[in-house]
């Protein structure tokens, strides 16, 4: 998937640049995009990211935020709906970003812009629906841009805390850092 996600950003880096301007900074603060913005122009699969989880429930996630390693804070919303294995929906509604977890860079790679980065985001988010808090879970981000280790895939996966639902088996979506 790495070679053909990177395909696509290189074909598609004239759309992507124009909405997010380089940067020569190295700071480490972050934007992310999860399913969302630019990056849905680069694929038909590419927005929402979607997981699922053991049951075959699937969520459905999109949003973005920033995120700063340096003070370890982050910012960030969106959107995410749960379905069971039949597409009936259990839940809708938004998430927020409350606290960053970790954040690991993978780097960046040749050929892309200098300030596009892979990695991973461990982001402790709010669930809530129709507008009330439900559920807080970790929110895990993953970048294929650098040098990504053995196990890890493109996209995201959510662990809602205090229920059964592990959405950790990314399908499909595509998610990016970039540096400011």
């Amino acid at each position: 998937m790495r070679t053909w996600f990177t395909v696509l950003l290189l074909s598609s880096l004239s759309i992507v640049s124009i909405v997010v301007p380089a940067s020569a900074s190295g700071s480490g603060t972050f934007q992310f995009l999860v399913g969302s913005g630019p990056l849905c122009q680069l694929a038909s699969n590419a927005c929402p990211d979607i997981s699922m989880a053991g049951n075959s429930d699937t969520v459905s996630i999109a949003g973005q935020g920033s995120l700063s390693i340096n003070d370890r804070s982050v910012t960030g919303s969106g959107t995410f709906t749960h379905k069971a294995p039949d597409g009936t929906v259990r839940a809708m509604g938004t998430w927020s970003a409350l606290r960053l977890m970790t954040f690991r860079s993978f780097g960046n790679s040749p050929g892309l812009p200098s300030n596009f980065f892979g990695g991973q985001a461990l982001i402790l988010v709010q669930l809530s629906v129709n507008g009330t808090p439900v559920h807080t879970a970790v929110l895990t981000v993953i970048c294929e841009i650098g040098s990504l280790p053995d196990g890890l895939h493109e996209g995201v996966k959510l662990v809602v805390q205090d229920t059964p639902f592990n959405f950790n088996k990314q399908v499909s979506g595509l998610t990016l850092f970039i540096q400011s």
